[in-house]
């Protein structure tokens, strides 16, 4: 299940979030903290409820405009995620964090390599981030050929850049196939509750990047589909994601 959001303000946010069911026992492997029981009865957030013995994973693409990093203005970025929510960093048994599992970025229009300063300074500052390349590489997302209603994006981790003569190194991290949702599985407050959780750093620190659904164009639109998750070569999806 897909949520795809634009922001059309004084800056271009485009961004998809899948919401895939993975074995608990899975997803409990590869976080270093509890796993919290996400509330499944309320309907606002699970309409339908949630398949049994299952966590949710977010995975995530997308494409940003005009990034500011402190003096630094890059023209265009895309980015994608794979992170666990309802983590219990706190050991409390009730304070949703989420821990993150795969970060990447990279450039727009071929241009991998304007993702290593960004991808350093996330590192540096908690975030570890691998460069990736990109399907389509001008959007966060694109129609297929043979029909427009059906959307399709690709993310490849960069292992081995050759930008010159190729080829490079860039074995697939995860992709998408996603059509406009006629029976949504979930509604804009799931994504909502699971894409503002405090995210946890590997530094001992924690931040939010909070994400708004309220703007006059946020233009926010449930799909579904499927989602790929492929590994486990080095610092590409953990193998008990993959499939």
């Amino acid at each position: 299940m897909q949520l795809s959001l634009q922001d059309t303000d004084d800056w271009s946010h485009i961004q998809a979030w899948f919401i895939i069911p993975v074995p608990k026992t899975s997803v409990q492997s590869i976080v270093p903290f509890p796993l919290l029981t996400p509330p499944f009865s309320d309907k606002s957030l699970f309409p339908t409820g949630f398949p049994a013995n299952s966590h949710p994973v977010v995975v995530a693409t997308g494409y940003q405009n005009d990034i500011r990093m402190f003096n630094l203005q890059i023209k265009a970025l895309f980015s994608g995620n794979i992170y666990v929510p309802y983590t219990d960093r706190l050991r409390d048994g009730k304070t949703p964090f989420q821990y993150p599992v795969r970060n990447y970025i990279g450039g727009v229009d071929g241009q991998d390599l304007m993702g290593v300063v960004p991808s350093l300074v996330g590192t540096f500052e908690g975030t570890t981030i691998y460069l990736a390349t990109f399907a389509p590489n001008n959007d966060a997302y694109a129609p297929i050929a043979s029909n427009p209603n059906e959307f399709t994006a690709q993310v490849k981790q960069v292992i081995v850049p050759n930008p010159i003569s190729g080829p490079s190194v860039t074995p697939e991290a995860f992709d998408f196939d996603f059509v406009t949702a006629r029976q949504p599985l979930y509604t804009p407050r799931t994504f909502h509750a699971m894409i503002n959780q405090v995210q946890i750093l590997n530094n001992g620190l924690c931040q939010r990047n909070p994400y708004y659904f309220n703007e006059t164009f946020a233009g926010e639109t449930l799909r579904s589909g499927n989602v790929t998750l492929y590994g486990p070569t080095a610092g590409s999806v953990p193998s008990q994601l993959a499939g």
